[in-house]
């Protein structure tokens, strides 16, 4: 057990460091270099701002932090693209608009994803930077809905929101249907789904007209013309599946069907059809 007087001594020789010259010093240097660091912080930029040298020591200091990115293997070397199959790939790498080693950190991908957009088969696209040296485009292309013949009588390849697409060999898509009339981009889409719900009569479609911005006719494959209503056009192209099922309409000498009332059908045969009719052949032997 310790005396009272080694106790003493132990709070003397306590008392004498916390107030030695050492300790001070110590102290005083901790205190400079707080104060130099907050004075770096706050001074510093608010004498650049008051000189009007702010804007010159941050572009100093981009170009640096650009510079040694660079310098550590920072730069554009990999572009990997997913979802491409009929965009132009030269058309694409110019829109991405980043050549091979080019500092990556610089690179905008909210501008290089705007520009890629505005190609006429890029439907949506994404663009990441993935450090230190890859561009990752992705890329979701417009599907070809049918070719739009123009009031010019040039034909167009549209898709379903009835944009016009460039760069294509229209024989590569002569199996779609040709729609006419100066709308009939616009309101393709809807007219199309609802013929697709019968495949095999969606099948025969070669063609489409819009009437007064409302309604369609429809041409198949045949030469038949189907007409249906600006209302309820899938009762109705349900009902031309059922005429066909029971009558076999669409293999008789038939025009024209009718479909725009709901509850009655018309029909007009082909002309040589209609004139067999008003002149049947005389039977053999008839006086």
């Amino acid at each position: 057990m310790r005396t009272l007087e080694e106790q003493a001594r132990e709070r003397r020789e306590k008392l004498d460091k916390q107030h030695s010259v050492g300790t001070n010093v110590k102290k005083i240097a901790r205190v400079m270099w707080w104060t130099g660091f907050i004075g770096a912080i706050v001074i510093v930029p608010t004498a650049l701002v008051y000189t009007g040298k702010a804007d010159r020591w941050m572009s100093i200091a981009t170009q640096e932090s650009v510079r040694l990115s660079a310098a550590f293997g920072m730069t554009v070397k990999n572009i990997e693209v997913s979802g491409r199959e009929k965009t132009d790939p030269n058309a694409l790498l110019a829109a991405i608009g980043q050549k091979p080693g080019t500092p990556i950190i610089t690179f905008d991908v909210d501008a290089a994803r705007e520009r890629i957009e505005e190609l006429s088969w890029i439907r949506s696209a994404t663009v990441e930077r993935q450090l230190p040296d890859t561009l990752i485009v992705s890329v979701v292309e417009r599907k070809p809905l049918a070719i739009w013949q123009t009031e010019g009588r040039d034909h167009v390849l549209i898709d379903g929101d009835g944009e016009q697409l460039q760069n294509y060999e229209l024989g590569d898509y002569l199996d779609l249907p040709v729609l006419v009339g100066d709308d009939a981009p616009k309101s393709a889409a809807e007219m199309l789904t609802t013929l697709q719900s019968i495949p095999h009569l969606y099948e025969q479609i070669t063609g489409a007209q819009r009437i007064g911005h409302r309604r369609w006719n429809i041409q198949l494959a045949n030469g038949m013309f189907i007409r249906l209503p600006e209302e309820n056009m899938e009762k109705a192209w349900q009902r031309l599946e059922v005429l066909d099922r029971e009558h076999s309409i669409l293999d008789r000498d038939v025009l024209i069907v009718d479909l725009r009332l709901p509850d009655r059908t018309f029909v007009r045969l082909t002309p040589g059809a209609a004139e067999q009719r008003r002149n049947p052949p005389k039977k053999e032997g008839a006086v």
